[in-house]
């Protein structure tokens, strides 16, 4: 592979002149052709003509797959109070000491866990047992909503676009859903190898 230097010249198609240009090995910041994000300080070829980045050397992929890796994607719903009661107790009971920071994790771990198939019949379970309780209980049919808001890595990102097409839920739908699996596993079920699982994340999160 070749090494190339700042300086360095070459040619390459530039797709903004829709000509083949001289070009010049520079240090810049990409942006990701998404929108989202961006490399900084990486060697790339630019066009002479028209300064657009035209050329990636080789030596600068993992530069740019490690920027990649760490961009974060913003999760945000607003979810009736009580799910996030429900995400917070079972935090609780892994880790006395977790704080909301951990949710991310939970969602992580979850996110990368679930085929979707059973998500909504979790969920249907979960909302019928709220349902009877605010009968039994005398308590008023409206709830409080509460923001959930998160930053995750695009791995985490990539497995909640993977199960909203599995299931074809909408975003709040789906983060409800894992959150009544959350409760089932946890809370409910005391399901040792989930919990060991989400302990050892913790630890390593810490």
């Amino acid at each position: 592979m070749k090494l190339y230097l700042q300086g360095d010249r070459g040619k390459a198609l530039c797709e903004h002149c829709q000509q083949v240009v001289g070009i010049t090995y520079l240090r810049r910041d990409l942006p990701f052709s998404d929108g989202q994000g961006q490399a900084r300080d990486i060697l790339v070829g630019v066009c002479d003509l028209c300064a657009s980045a035209v050329a990636i050397p080789p030596q600068s992929t993992p530069a740019i797959k490690e920027a990649r890796k760490h961009q974060l994607t913003s999760i945000e719903a607003r979810l009736p109070a009580v799910y996030l009661d429900v995400l917070d107790a079972a935090m609780h009971s892994v880790a006395e000491d977790a704080g909301v920071q951990m949710r991310k994790l939970f969602f992580g771990y979850y996110l990368s866990a679930q085929s979707g198939l059973d998500l909504a019949q979790v969920h249907g379970g979960f909302t019928a047992y709220l349902e009877q309780q605010v009968r039994a209980r005398g308590l008023p049919a409206s709830q409080p909503m509460k923001r959930l808001s998160l930053k995750v890595n695009h791995y985490v990102a990539e497995d909640l676009a993977r199960l909203l097409q599995a299931t074809r839920m909408s975003q709040t739908e789906l983060l409800k859903s894992l959150i009544a699996q959350i409760r089932e596993d946890v809370l409910e079920g005391a399901n040792p190898a989930v919990i060991a699982d989400l302990r050892r994340l913790m630890r390593l999160a810490l």
